[in-house]
């Protein structure tokens, strides 16, 4: 082969490695490329997950958070209110300015001087927009009333500004009665001489019409720092009186036992003399639950005493009141007493003390 050929055949070799090489350098750099990019594309989607999650999650414990501050403040909110009701409605201030008011009010001079005072005073106690004038007429009233007592009965709530009061009371009504009378009376006549004449005295005084009882609704109104009476007051009658049945022994008479009573009696009798003698301690040795009107009372007997079996064997019910008469005055009372009494080591020992016969 001559020089030229050979020449050329090196040229061609040189030219074929150098395009294998730069296809090799191309496929090196898309790869590259692609790598980059897929690295990039997961990178930029993890991130946006991650801010999406970490922005849901912090909207979620927003609104958590949010749902309990809320719920926070409407259970506070409520308890203000609920306590701003209560306070008024059981105020004290409330119920000494309705005491007075009702005072002012019932009491009712037959002076006429004293009665435009007492309109004066009246006055102080209405709201705004309310005058006396509204609430009562005594241009044809003759004579007096005066209030004998006065307790409160109830209070209603109104709204969280306003209660009415509601009061028992009794007032005992006066007329004044005109007497007119003949008397003596000594005058000078015409002649200059004394004479004594008959003239005629009216004198003024008041007559009862008794005393009578009835309901008076007083409505208050608060700003927070004072009171008025925002309505003119009302009266209602007197509730009825009921009739409840008295607290009665309803134990099952087929469980008495006669054949204890006069042993039981006899303990009871015992018992009872250490109840108003003995201190506390001393009568942790005869009862569960100790108790002592040491010094109060003086024990006197027993009536309507019911011995019953108890639950168990050797176990009995008592029941029955004792007489206890009050120290130093001679007064006795009545008290009902129900005895669970055990039976141990041949002694009796109370179980338990009940105040009733109900029990």
């Amino acid at each position: 082969m001559s020089f030229f050929g050979k020449l050329m055949g090196g040229l061609k070799k040189n030219a074929e490695q150098g395009r294998k090489k730069v296809l090799k350098d191309e496929r090196r750099l898309r790869s590259s490329r692609f790598n980059g990019r897929r690295v990039f594309s997961i990178l930029f989607w993890l991130v946006l997950v991650g801010v999406i999650f970490f922005a849901f999650q912090s909207w979620a414990r927003t609104g958590f958070l949010n749902e309990k501050v809320n719920g926070y403040q409407a259970k506070a909110a409520a308890q203000i209110a609920g306590l701003n009701k209560v306070g008024f409605s059981n105020s004290p201030a409330g119920e000494t300015y309705a005491n007075q008011f009702i005072d002012t009010y019932i009491n009712v001079s037959n002076d006429k001087e004293e009665q435009k005072e007492r309109a004066k005073t009246l006055q102080h106690f209405l709201a705004e927009g309310l005058k006396v004038g509204e609430l009562e007429n005594l241009t044809a009233f003759q004579g007096k009333r005066v209030l004998k007592s006065a307790s409160l009965y109830d209070v209603e709530d109104v709204n969280e500004e306003a209660a009415s009061y509601v009061y028992a009371i009794e007032y005992e009504l006066f007329k004044v009665v005109e007497k007119k009378e003949q008397v003596d009376v000594k005058k000078i006549n015409n002649e200059g001489k004394e004479e004594v004449v008959k003239e005629d005295n009216v004198t003024k005084s008041d007559e009862s019409l008794g005393v009578k009882g009835q309901m008076i609704v007083v409505r208050l109104g608060t700003d927070g720092n004072s009171f008025n009476v925002i309505e003119q007051p009302y009266f209602q009658a007197l509730p009825s009186e009921t009739r409840i049945a008295a607290v009665q022994d309803q134990t099952d008479q087929s469980k008495k036992n006669v054949k204890m009573e006069d042993q039981m009696k006899q303990f009871a009798t015992q018992f009872f003399t250490s109840y108003t003698t003995n201190s506390i301690e001393e009568m942790s040795y005869l009862m569960e639950n100790p108790e002592s009107l040491k010094d109060l009372y003086e024990y006197k007997g027993l009536e309507d005493f019911v011995v019953y079996d108890g639950k168990k064997e050797g176990q009995y019910i008592v029941k029955t009141l004792v007489l206890l008469q009050e120290a130093n005055t001679g007064l006795q009372t009545k008290h009902p007493f129900t005895l669970v009494v055990n039976k141990e080591n041949n002694k009796f020992y109370i179980q338990e003390l009940k105040h009733t016969l109900g029990g």
